[in-house]
C-alpha cells in the first residue's frame, strides 16, 4: 500500500496517522470479533487515558480501514527470548508493544497490514530515541497471525508463549538502515 493507493470508489488512502475523533470506526470488520469491537469502542478510550495510541489507515472521508494499537509494556526477564534479553537487567525488559493491528476485510490483499507493521516498526525505533526501550513485542492472536508477523521480520519467539515475539530494537535499526541504504522501503519487511 502506498500512501496515494486508491480504493475501488476512487478515493486515495492516507499514511497511517494518529487516530481522531472524526475517523469513522462503525462498520469495520477484519474478520476478528474482538479486534473490531476494540477499534469501534476502546481505541478513543485508551488514546484518551494515554494507556495506548491507535495508528490508522483510512480513506478520504475518514473511513478507517485498518489500524495498529501502541503501547509501552515491561516483560519478566523469564518470559523474553535469550536473543533479545541480552545484557539487560535482571528483572524487565521494555518494549514497545503492538497490542492490536487488523485490516478491514474489504481492503485485505492489498498490504495494508504490512504498511501498518512496517509503520509499527519504524515508529517503535523512532521512540526509542527518546524513552528507554530494548524490544518490540507482539501479542499475536492466534496461529495465523503469528505467521504473518514471522513472515515480515526476524521474531524471537518468548520461551513461555508461542505467540509472543519480540524483536530487538537495534534489529530493526539496521534492517531500516539497510532498507535506506538500498533505497527500497518496503526492505524492512526482510528483517
Amino acid at each position: 500500500m502506498t500512501e496515494n493507493e486508491s480504493t475501488s470508489e476512487g478515493q486515495k488512502l492516507c499514511h497511517p496517522r494518529k487516530l481522531e475523533k472524526e475517523d469513522s470506526v462503525n462498520g469495520f470488520q477484519s474478520g476478528a470479533f474482538e479486534l473490531d469491537e476494540w477499534l469501534t469502542k476502546y481505541a478513543m478510550v485508551n488514546q484518551r487515558a494515554n494507556n495506548a495510541v491507535t495508528y490508522v489507515t483510512a480513506t478520504e472521508d475518514r473511513r478507517v480501514v485498518g489500524y495498529y494499537a501502541i503501547t509501552v509494556a515491561g516483560v519478566s526477564k523469564q518470559n523474553v527470548p535469550s536473543e533479545v534479553a541480552g545484557g539487560a537487567p535482571p528483572t524487565e525488559v521494555s518494549c514497545i508493544l503492538l497490542a492490536r493491528l487488523a485490516v478491514d476485510w474489504q481492503y485485505q490483499d492489498r498490504k495494508i497490514g504490512s504498511a501498518l507493521f512496517n509503520d509499527a516498526l519504524r515508529r517503535a525505533v523512532m521512540l526509542s530515541k527518546s524513552v528507554g526501550v530494548r524490544a518490540f513485542l507482539i501479542h499475536a492472536r492466534d496461529a495465523a497471525a503469528r505467521s504473518f508477523y514471522m513472515h515480515h521480520a526476524e521474531l524471537f519467539q518468548s520461551p513461555t508463549d508461542p505467540l509472543h515475539l519480540m524483536i530487538p530494537i537495534h534489529h530493526i535499526e539496521a534492517a531500516m538502515t539497510q532498507a535506506d541504504a538500498a533505497q527500497t522501503p518496503s526492505a524492512i519487511q526482510q528483517l
